[in-house]
């Protein structure tokens, strides 16, 4: 298939901004306001920058933003539809709309100075256009008057506290002058054994930030385009669109502006038809374009070519700390290096054809000389992509969000939860960090933002380890190994990975159960016809089981079939028959017992009875426990998905109850569990963290 980029690729259309506009007004006409703000988005998108089709589409758009009370958002449409060029006749709308904005987030200052500005607007209108102008002159007079008594009253011109944003955390024990965006409680060291490596100064307590990282570069996926900022990587509601092209979306004209400047107007248009289909190699770009202008690349490669790596040099804010990062080319299969040497050719052969990035102006060199500098620069430009490519498969990190799914049913009670990946990027310092099957951090992300938290103790000369994805609690050992082998070079002798008892831990969770001590039962190499406990160390066939087995299996496939055609009391009949016989032969901790036990609280909670489904839930949480850990986020989901249930049983109970307080008090405790665990993996920005503490208050709230 042949594949041609066109330069019309992605173009603004006022046609399209018109016809979508259009669309938003009949919509917005009919109450659907959640439903005209996207499609005034799509015209703001398409709509060519500067031109009158654009400031209506913002304008439109801010109206309905007022409605969803988002005022933040609709005040910076109200700008930007100004600054675009909104009819002067029709002016005053936008001053009085700003006016009302300012009014509820409490800035009247701003307020009063809105509503002039709509007066002055009013005065510069001819009275044929505006056929109410006397009523409306009465009403900014009433609002003025209104807005200098409330300025009065308020100590601030800008009380509201409301919708702050989340202050980024600092590490723990202050910042590190060496290594930046570190904690002061780390350093940096080498040696031949384990190369670069994070060890501690200090102890180090679980809970304790280490790194607070602004990423080198990043690129948003494209499947989160319309939902995350492709600059700062924040959620937005109503996005500002490039200049050029429909694709690239920001949450502010400042992150747009920026944005351009270092990177986009080398991706725009056709660029990002391109980018999409590169995968990683897109990141690989971004790095380069990031480090500046040819003149400040070409020095700082010139710098780095020949230069060892120093760990006592600051490190970790430049391009150096990237270009030092191991790219491992003399590592990779021969087939790999060959696909990432043909995708920097096609990026550097993009910015050579569709881009201006290689202009050179230099009236010292003849037009031969300048030729051959080009020449030279091309080289230099490809054979950096390669490089950042080859880094990227070892060192990009997954920026994820939480994401709540409500229920499908009003009659289902149970929120689900899952990590979604949102953006792909670079954090150096980070990067130092050596792999562990057995991490002693975590990570989670605000916004561009990467935030390491210890999750253990460390003690004082301890090493830091990260998890590069193979974690002893989600994968065995076997798998660990080729995956680490496969894509970053090394064979891992960590604890799970070196220790003899910790080679089956993942078979635990898909074992039979012992028939003398319930504990799990392990295959043994020197036998096909028994097994043996893992806790007892009994040895006992297991043909007797096989029956159950596949009887439970087919109760549970009919069980869901039944759940998912609405047959709740079917659904509940047919699982809990696959519950009575997994219990007699799987081990308490298995992924299949677990997984009845929840459809089983999924149908008492869809039929009310919120009792049992409570006892079903508190019945997995052990398991969870076992496999995940005590401060695992699994189990914290779990939790969540708990008192859920518990807060809907109490609220129809009385405070009469027998066992009112005794069931208060139990999701209390369930509660609080929660919110240590979120507390350590998250910030307050987190949505389940969120959640919990308000769950706090519904409980205090119950227990009056």
């Amino acid at each position: 298939m042949k594949y041609t980029l066109n330069r019309s690729d992605y173009e603004k259309s006022s046609l399209k901004a018109s016809e979508f506009r259009t669309q938003g007004n009949s919509v917005f006409r009919k109450q659907d306001i959640t439903g005209s703000l996207a499609l005034y988005t799509k015209s703001v998108i398409h709509a060519p920058p500067k031109s009158e089709e654009l400031s209506l589409a913002l304008a439109n758009r801010s109206a309905a933003l007022f409605h969803l009370e988002e005022y933040k958002d609709c005040l910076q449409n109200i700008t930007l539809a100004l600054e675009n060029g909104y009819p002067e006749p029709l002016r005053y709308k936008l001053y009085m709309r700003r006016s009302q904005c300012l009014s509820k987030l409490r800035r009247y200052k701003e307020e009063i100075e809105a509503l002039q500005s709509a007066q002055q607007c009013l005065d510069n209108v001819e009275d044929s256009s505006v056929s109410k102008k006397t009523t409306l002159e009465k009403e900014i007079e009433l609002a003025l008057a209104r807005a200098s008594s409330q300025l009065k009253v308020c100590t601030t011109s800008n009380d509201s506290t409301q919708n702050e944003e989340f202050k980024i955390p600092i590490p723990t024990h202050g910042k590190n002058e060496k290594l930046l965006y570190a904690s002061a409680a780390l350093d940096l060291r080498c040696n031949e054994e384990k190369g670069r490596h994070v060890v501690t100064n200090r102890e180090v307590k679980m809970g304790d930030i280490l790194f607070v990282e602004k990423p080198y570069a990043f690129v948003v996926l494209p499947d989160q385009y319309k939902v995350h900022c492709h600059h700062c990587c924040g959620p937005y509601i109503a996005p500002v669109p490039c200049w050029g092209c429909t694709q690239g979306l920001y949450c502010s004209d400042a992150c747009r502006q920026q944005s351009w400047d270092q990177y986009h107007q080398w991706e725009c248009r056709s660029g990002m038809k391109l980018l999409h289909c590169t995968g990683i190699a897109h990141l690989g770009l971004r790095v380069v374009l990031q480090a500046g202008p040819l003149s400040r690349l070409k020095d700082s490669y010139a710098e780095l070519r020949d230069s060892a790596v120093q760990i006592e040099d600051k490190y970790g804010d430049n391009y150096k700390a990237v270009y030092q990062l191991m790219p491992h080319l003399e590592d990779m299969q021969a087939e790999d290096l060959f696909q990432y040497t043909m995708t920097a050719c096609m990026l550097t052969l993009y910015l050579c054809y569709y881009t201006d990035y290689f202009k050179m102006e230099d009236p010292a060199l003849s037009p031969s000389q300048m030729l051959e500098e080009q020449k030279s620069v091309v080289c230099l430009v490809g054979g950096l992509i390669l490089r950042h490519i080859a880094q990227l498969v070892c060192n990009a990190h997954a920026i994820t969000k939480l994401d709540r799914a409500q229920p499908d049913r009003e009659d289902q009670q149970v929120v689900t939860e899952s990590q979604v990946r949102v953006a792909t990027a670079i954090y150096p310092t980070a990067s130092m960090m050596n792999h562990s099957c057995d991490p002693s951090i975590i990570n989670s992300f605000y916004n561009q933002f990467l935030i390491v938290r210890a999750c253990k103790d460390i003690p004082k000369g301890g090493e830091v380890f990260n998890c590069y994805g193979p974690h002893f609690r989600h994968m065995g050992l076997q798998d660990r190994q080729e995956i680490l082998k496969s894509q970053y070079f090394f064979t891992c002798s960590c604890g799970p990975c070196s220790l003899q008892r910790q080679h089956d831990f993942q078979e635990r969770f898909s074992a039979l159960q012992c028939s003398e001590c319930r504990g799990p039962l392990l295959r043994m190499e020197e036998s096909d016809h028994k097994m043996m406990c893992a806790d007892c160390g009994h040895c006992q066939g297991f043909t007797r089981f096989v029956g159950a087995v596949f009887r439970a299996d087919a109760l549970f496939n009919e069980g869901c079939e039944a759940l998912d055609l609405g047959d709740v009391n079917e659904a509940l009949k047919k699982l809990l028959e696959c519950w009575q016989l997994r219990r007699q032969c799987l081990y308490k901790s298995h992924r299949d017992l677990s997984a009845c036990v929840d459809q089983v609280a999924r149908c008492y909670a869809m039929l009310s009875n919120y009792g049992k489904s409570v006892d079903c839930l508190l019945e997995c949480l052990p398991a969870v426990e076992e496999q995940f850990g005590a401060h695992s986020i699994e189990l914290a989901n779990e939790l969540q998905k708990l008192t859920d249930v518990m807060i809907s049983e109490l609220q129809e109970l009385t405070l009469a109850s027998a066992d009112y307080s005794e069931k208060l008090k139990k999701a209390t405790e369930c509660v609080q569990r929660a919110k240590l665990i979120l507390e350590l993996h998250y910030g307050i920005w987190n949505t389940g963290l969120q959640d919990i503490l308000s769950k706090e208050q519904i409980l205090r709230q119950l227990a009056k």
